[in-house]
């Protein structure tokens, strides 16, 4: 039986070179938009909703997608995919020039189970992916799979269900801490409003969690787990607790002494003090002005101030005379 191939990045709207980022912020942004909860019986929203789950499950997995990208390719070059005359039914191997045979994978998208508790029996997803990609599960009409899968939902109902989200932070939020409101949407449609502050200190990646602000459930409500993303500064590098930032001084401070300002990513600026005769790029230790450590904000890393010469530009014929004469009385 022969089967329509399918365009997962064009199902994404993503280029082939996407990264699993790019994947990940497509799917989730097509998945808010047609989920069934969103769209309630709208058929074509449910249709798009299973596409685009079935592209992710695909474009999400490195084996498979490496496995997906040969047959486009080969797909693009001879108008068919290796085996697709000796297709067969789902789950079915398929031979031919290139090798390609169906896996033993397990979804981890939006699980077969739930897909078949949101639009019935049948198989979720396409001939195609049943055929290159299939699970290896028991068969989708199994009475012992969907019982297993009714009883793992009805537990996670009952304990209510973790949220995990994503915050951007500034460089200066980070360092200092800050505070976001989220709106939630409950099951119901209400919504309820909730402040989380976010530690200063913390890294990207940093996952924090707020106990029993999840899901509800009849038992109560699961956990709500913010992923932190951090804007970059040009004017710092982060090492751990350590800081590093560049401050320019004048020649003449330099050669003499003098102060310069340091700033940090507070906002707040400090005065360093230069002494006499400062080489260029020599680095300056402020201690417990770096980056906190997470938990325990009073403690802190120390900020490196590099110091680098800003040297003098149109000179008049007078400053020209004068510098020239240093020159000569140095030799």
């Amino acid at each position: 039986m022969a089967v329509d191939f399918k365009d997962y990045y064009k199902t994404l709207g993503v280029s082939k070179g996407a990264d699993q980022k790019a994947i990940k912020q497509a799917y989730r942004k097509l998945a808010r938009q047609y989920h069934p909860d969103v769209n309630p019986g709208d058929k074509a929203a449910e249709e798009k909703f299973k596409e685009i789950n079935e592209a992710h499950e695909v474009l999400s997995d490195p084996e498979k997608r490496k496995k997906y990208d040969e047959m486009q390719d080969y797909y693009q070059r001879y108008g068919r995919w290796p085996g697709a005359e000796t297709a067969g039914p789902a789950g079915a191997r398929a031979t031919g020039a290139g090798g390609f045979q169906g896996g033993n994978y397990q979804y981890y998208t939006v699980s077969e189970e739930d897909l078949e508790d949101l639009f019935g029996g049948q198989s979720p997803f396409s001939d195609f992916f049943e055929t290159f990609f299939h699970s290896g599960a028991p068969a989708t009409g199994s009475r012992r799979a969907r019982a297993e899968a009714t009883g793992r939902r009805a537990q996670a109902q009952r304990a209510g269900e973790d949220i995990e989200s994503e915050v951007e932070v500034a460089f200066a939020e980070a360092y200092q801490g800050a505070t976001r409101t989220f709106e939630l949407t409950e099951a119901d449609g209400s919504t309820r409003r909730l402040e989380v502050k976010i530690p200063p200190g913390v890294n990207e990646g940093t996952r924090i969690r707020i106990a029993g602000q999840g899901a509800s459930g009849s038992a109560g409500r699961g956990d709500l787990y913010l992923r932190v993303h951090i804007h970059e500064d040009a004017r710092f590098t982060r090492e751990g607790t350590t800081l590093r930032t560049r401050v320019d001084m004048p020649l003449a401070t330099a050669m003499l002494g003098g102060e310069v300002a340091v700033l940090l990513p507070s906002g707040r600026q400090l005065l360093l003090r230069i002494p006499e005769g400062t080489q260029d790029g020599a680095a300056f230790r402020l201690r417990g002005q770096g980056m906190p450590v997470m938990g325990q904000p009073e403690q802190r890393g120390d900020l490196y101030a590099e110091a680098h010469v800003v040297l003098p530009t149109h000179l008049n014929e007078e400053q020209k005379r004068l510098f020239a004469n240093f020159a000569r009385s140095i030799g």
